[in-house]
């Protein structure tokens, strides 16, 4: 009997457990950390967004593959050497792939969705989402982004196409010029421009240009379409949208952490040749330096606080002379030509005592030898583009749309059209498309 009884009391124990809410017995605050951030102020989420942007979009990921598929530069050990021969798997992917969707991309959606309140941080989040998803896409085509950044609502999210992409990037770029306009607040903690919103507009228009000429070959009215941003863009170097990283060990910019830990690039001969044969002087200004030791990337682009540089006036001027001349202008287009070389040549003085012995001569002359063109084609834009854009991913873009330059490639199949998409989207998203790295993005259409 007593054996009986125990099983009894203990059942009714284990039953009154059973159905009884936890909370009524064990305080539901126990394992709530009071020290712990709840909300992260819009003044700390947006420097993070803006220094994790430059360090992906600036990283041997991004910089160091386009730059060696077109050229600019050459992969002479380990992965390098392998990825600048085409070789890039789905596993090469996953860290760049994880960096936007899990970082920068997350964050920004979250600045936007909790910044309802002040137009000033989500004026600035809307246009920097607009930039990683301009770049996603057109490193991959289709990507997620609608469905996107639901976390566990949905570990598959759908891929909105390549068309439909580009019209989220300019309804974003609009929305955040809308917003930045209404706004009353400067926004704290902005790296870029120190929340300066005449200069955030300015990039916005800016960016929607050079989203605009992407399509110019699906459309020739949206090279119309860029012109038309072009008199609210950027009207010098001063409005560069660049991020400017330190001498400290803990701010070195990621061309020249790369390559201080690896060392496995080194200039490209097609490019540096084709510099010398002109005898241009930014030859000294992207050639190998010496540092504390040799990087190939320049005394500009490759040194410790070297900028990330994500949308430039030079570029701007570039877009505004395809544009005039794909509507019949040459005129026009020779006069934009003109600003982008100015410009970009004006923008390294001071690094290199031969360079600014060189620049204005050479500048006055390449100035004079196109104003006395017949005809104005676009590979002469093109190449003058590709030598400004030294290292820049949009070169990778101008590459596969206008076919210029007119690379050798170092293997028979071809310089990929894109990325592959990563392993771990294959493997845990049913939703990802099939492709390859030879499969042409939406736009590619020539």
């Amino acid at each position: 009997m007593v054996k009986k009884y125990f099983l009894s009391i203990a059942t009714a124990m284990i039953l009154t457990l059973s159905f009884t809410s936890c909370d009524k017995w064990i305080d539901p605050e126990l394992n709530n950390d009071p020290d712990a951030v709840i909300a992260v102020p819009n003044s700390l989420l947006l420097p993070a967004i803006e220094l994790d942007m430059a360090y992906v979009l600036g990283s041997q990921d991004v910089v160091g593959t386009t730059g060696m598929w077109v050229q600019y530069s050459n992969g002479v050990g380990r992965q390098a050497a392998i990825i600048g021969r085409y070789n890039i798997t789905e596993s090469d992917i996953n860290n760049l792939w994880n960096s936007l969707y899990n970082g920068g991309m997350m964050d920004a959606r979250v600045l936007i969705d909790v910044a309802t309140d002040a137009p000033e941080y989500r004026g600035i989040a809307n246009i920097l989402m607009a930039l990683y998803l301009g770049n996603a896409t057109d490193l991959w085509g289709d990507i997620p982004y609608t469905e996107a950044f639901l976390g566990l609502d949905n570990l598959n999210p759908a891929y909105d196409s390549q068309e439909s992409v580009y019209a989220t990037i300019q309804a974003l770029l609009t929305a955040g010029i809308a917003d930045l306009t209404a706004a009353t607040n400067t926004a704290a903690g902005d790296y870029f421009y120190g929340g300066n919103k005449a200069s955030w507009i300015k990039a916005a228009y800016s960016l929607k240009a050079r989203y605009a000429i992407h399509l110019s070959n699906r459309n020739a009215a949206y090279a119309t379409e860029a012109l038309g941003y072009i008199a609210n863009g950027m009207t010098s170097n001063a409005d560069d949208l660049k991020f400017d990283f330190g001498t400290s060990p803990s701010e070195y910019g990621p061309v020249y952490q790369f390559e201080d830990e690896r060392g496995d690039v080194a200039n490209e001969d097609y490019f540096f040749d084709m510099l010398a044969a002109d005898s241009d002087p930014r030859e000294l200004i992207y050639e190998w330096f010496n540092g504390d030791e040799i990087y190939y990337a320049g005394i500009y682009y490759g040194d410790k606080d070297s900028p990330v540089e994500l949308m430039t006036y030079t570029e701007l001027m570039f877009i505004a002379a395809e544009a005039a001349l794909a509507n019949g202008d040459q005129a026009t287009a020779i006069t934009y030509l003109k600003a982008a070389v100015t410009a970009n040549i004006n923008k390294y003085m001071g690094y290199v005592d031969a360079y600014d012995d060189a620049a204005p001569a050479w500048l006055t002359a390449k100035e004079a030898e196109l104003d006395a063109m017949a005809t104005l084609d676009m590979e002469t834009i093109m190449m003058q583009k590709y030598i400004a854009q030294y290292l820049k991913p949009e070169s990778y873009v101008d590459y596969r749309r206008t076919g210029y330059p007119a690379l050798t490639p170092h293997l028979a199949a071809g310089v990929p059209t894109r990325f592959p998409y990563p392993t771990n989207e294959r493997l845990y998203n049913s939703s990802t498309p099939s492709s390859t790295k030879y499969t042409a993005v939406w736009w590619d259409n020539d």
